[in-house]
């Protein structure tokens, strides 16, 4: 994927109702349906009810729709990890919402066809998975830290690596739901709801990092 298709992931999101949106959301269809190897420009134009040549006018090719489709995605999460959003709240009702917001993103099915798509392509494909980490992970694990380290300086906590905790933390959060519903397999049987996953998590988060005398 070229360097020009990977920054169409942190581009601006299309005008709703515009030609560049409709495309995106035939193309979505058509990875979902055919997965990213076996897709065609073709098949997006006709899903889309638009000439092939109106498609190449807005995507350079199916690797810059791709890489479009997850920019969609990681906007809305990106904006809700927004550091300045928590400044005026308690670290444990901030890191509430933020793992409730990942939660939702994660373990949407919208999230969740895509990664499966790039699991099921990326030996083909690497750069799917490259794409999908840096402006989707990669990029919320950036905001968490941030928000970590405004912690520590203003001496509400004390984390002294803010990135390995932001790991730490949306690990706990992912937990076992998110293997359950990239399987396809209820949490029925889990025993807990995701709601208490968090509030536990972060309870047990803001424990581990308190600042101490």
């Amino acid at each position: 994927m070229s360097d020009r298709s990977a920054a169409a992931a942190l581009e601006p999101e299309p005008a709703e109702g515009g030609k560049a949106a409709r495309i995106l959301d035939a193309a979505r269809r058509v990875f979902m349906a055919d997965g990213y190897g076996e897709a065609n420009m073709d098949a997006i134009a006709k899903a889309a009810g638009v000439s092939k040549a109106t498609v190449y006018a807005h995507f350079s090719g199916k690797d810059q729709l791709f890489a479009a489709i997850i920019g969609q995605q990681c906007k809305l999460h990106s904006e809700a990890l927004a550091v300045e959003n928590f400044e005026s709240m308690s670290p444990e009702a901030a890191l509430n919402l933020i793992g409730r917001a990942f939660a939702e993103h994660v373990l949407s099915p919208q999230v969740l066809g895509l990664y499966r798509i790039v699991v099921a392509e990326t030996a083909r494909f690497p750069e799917l998975g490259r794409t999908l980490y840096e402006s989707g992970p990669l990029r919320a694990l950036g905001r968490l830290a941030e928000y970590l380290q405004r912690l520590t300086d203003r001496g509400l906590l004390d984390v002294p690596e803010p990135h390995i905790a932001a790991r730490q933390f949306f690990g706990m959060i992912r937990s076992d739901f998110y293997l359950r519903r990239l399987f396809g397999i209820s949490d029925a049987t889990v025993g807990i709801s995701i709601e208490q996953m968090v509030d536990s998590s972060v309870q047990m988060f803001v424990r581990a990092y308190a600042k101490r005398d």
